[in-house]
């Protein structure tokens, strides 16, 4: 007989380390990958209070996705494929992320195992609102989550993001 909680536990345990935890990138930014997410004493631990989805589909997970009272959601239908244009949903949701930062809330990002669609994101905030550059939103990423590694695609409109807010900042 199949129980989908007890499968659910089952995974979390024999899962590789990135997919069972959340890394802090600031005092309010969190990233981690569906496990971690799902796990209500892990986001209580860390007072995260908004998580931003960055997938739809629950059914590879058994067990379901796992939502926590009190916790506001914001969802996307992300996929991690190169050619998957990722820029108006990142632009939800860094406003979803920024609007939590400004309120004080504790914000995870989060995709499947946190490590393309979800990165691209953080990237992306620590790019927009705290002013680094992508190779050093990336190395500080990086250091916080080893396995950082948006898709090829996704690294080509980092790299456009990175060209304009440069020129932006320098006035041009």
């Amino acid at each position: 007989m199949f129980v989908p909680a007890v499968a659910a536990r089952l995974a979390a345990q024999v899962a590789p380390r990135p997919f069972r935890t959340i890394d802090q990138v600031d005092p309010n930014v969190f990233i981690g990958g569906f496990l971690a997410a799902s796990d209500p004493g892990e986001v209580r631990r860390r007072g995260i209070t908004r998580i931003v989805k960055m997938f739809s589909d629950d059914t590879k997970y058994p067990g379901g996705y796992h939502r926590h009272p009190g916790v506001t959601y914001a969802v996307f239908p992300a996929l991690d494929t190169p050619e998957y244009d990722i820029r108006g949903d990142a632009v939800e949701a860094l406003r979803f992320i920024k609007e939590g930062v400004d309120a004080n809330e504790r914000v995870l990002v989060h995709c499947h195992a946190g490590i393309s669609r979800s990165s691209t994101v953080v990237l992306l905030y620590l790019m927009i609102y705290q002013g680094l550059s992508l190779d050093e939103a990336l190395e500080r990423l990086t250091r916080i989550r080893p396995v950082v590694a948006p898709n090829k695609g996704f690294m080509r409109h980092l790299r456009a993001t990175d060209v304009s807010l440069r020129r932006l900042r320098q006035g041009s």
